[in-house]
């Protein structure tokens, strides 16, 4: 079995390293969970990665892996000082990878899958289909 560690990832400007802090393995029903403590204050501020699997069909060979991205958009009130957090961007990405197939399949399955969302960098514009 894994055993859970931090994760590193660069922020938008291609240089600063973001360091998810691992908190908790996956466990039955539980997901993994990560945070980024540099970029929050509190719980709520703080981005979070949760990911989990189960079986499919009840077969031990095939497994939905599941993952949620929740990114808060906080605001400090000027007045008082208290920082609330005003939406939530939310993300989610699933992966049906079949354990049949040999490890270097899965494995370049994985990594082709997670190289194709970072180069496609999907754009949101206002009022616009994401391109």
């Amino acid at each position: 079995m894994s055993t859970i560690a931090n994760l590193t990832v660069k922020k938008n400007d291609n240089t600063t390293d973001v360091v998810y802090a691992a908190q908790t393995g996956a466990s039955g029903d539980t997901p993994a969970l990560w945070y980024a403590p540099a970029l929050g204050a509190t719980g709520a501020t703080r981005p979070e990665l949760r990911m989990n699997s189960k079986t499919i069909g009840g077969s031990p060979n095939k497994r939905r892996v599941v993952g949620t991205f929740m990114f808060p958009y906080s605001v400090v009130n000027s007045t008082t000082g208290v920082t609330s957090v005003e939406k939530r961007l939310m993300g989610r990405i699933e992966m049906s990878p079949d354990f049949d197939v040999p490890t270097s399949v899965i494995d370049e399955f994985v990594s082709q899958f997670a190289n194709l969302i970072v180069a496609a960098k999907v754009q949101f514009k206002e009022g616009a289909a994401a391109v």
